[in-house]
């Protein structure tokens, strides 16, 4: 705390031990930080840098696994390292969940909304289109003993094992995903990309992820869900038309 002019505090890779001090805050001219590779306890003030904040500029031992039942608590840091000196940006501590449920939340509506206004736009294009797809070919676009063919019935037992698979899809779709979500607190399946070497200021990516590889992800993804999805978007269409009865079957 009497150290108030001080712009630089490096102190990785010293095995440091205890807690940090409450007069952490009162260093308010710091411009770099890096506490990581020590056994530091407690909470790292919020601190405001100088001069803003890049990734490497505010590191400490916050990630997970930790030397401790709890990692330091750094509210305020860009990077986080672990016990095995893996780092990550905070930045990429990302609500997977919360979006997935919002996504689902929205296919759904989407859906349910499509199938809400679809009977009236059927009624006109069947009107010009007198070949369009018959009942039994939806259905066999995923096959009569899918589960799913249980939505067109009438019965609530049938609806029962329906919903029940979906819930069930859904649950393991979300456990998946907070699995695979970067979680300084826990410890996840979440690779840290990011290693902190003691004789340099600034962090350097270990990922071999590149914008080539997003792409044919992105593109196998496409090429590879289209056909379900456009399977989904008859059944729809064949639900507008034929009604959400067993005779739609």
């Amino acid at each position: 705390g009497n150290l108030l002019n001080l712009s630089d505090l490096v102190i990785s890779y010293n095995e440091l031990t205890g807690n940090i001090p409450e007069t952490f805050a009162d260093l308010s001219e710091l411009k770099l930080i890096h506490l990581h590779a020590n056994r530091l306890r407690g909470t790292v003030p919020y601190l405001a840098l100088k001069e803003g904040k890049s990734d490497s500029s505010f590191i400490a031992d916050c990630g997970s696994p930790s030397n401790f039942g709890t990692p330091l608590n750094c509210p305020g840091c860009t990077m986080c390292c672990n016990a095995n000196q893996e780092c990550d940006v905070t930045k990429s501590q990302t609500p997977f969940v919360l979006i997935s449920l919002i996504y689902i939340g929205s296919v759904v509506l989407a859906l349910l909304l499509i199938a809400t206004m679809l009977p009236a736009i059927c009624n006109f294009i069947c009107s010009f289109d007198k070949n369009a797809t018959s009942t039994s070919n939806v259905i066999h676009t995923i096959g009569k003993d899918s589960v799913y063919s249980f939505f067109f019935s009438s019965s609530f037992t049938a609806w029962v094992p329906a919903l029940a698979v979906l819930a069930t899809q859904t649950l393991c779709f979300v456990f998946f995903i907070n699995a695979a979500s970067l979680d300084f607190g826990a410890d996840t399946v979440w690779k840290y990309s990011f290693s902190c070497p003691r004789d340099s200021q600034v962090c350097r990516s270990d990922s071999d992820v590149s914008r080539v590889g997003w792409f044919f992800f992105t593109l196998f993804g496409v090429i590879h869900l289209t056909p379900d999805m456009l399977n989904g978007l008859k059944l729809v269409w064949g639900a507008s038309k034929h009604g959400f009865t067993k005779k739609g079957l």
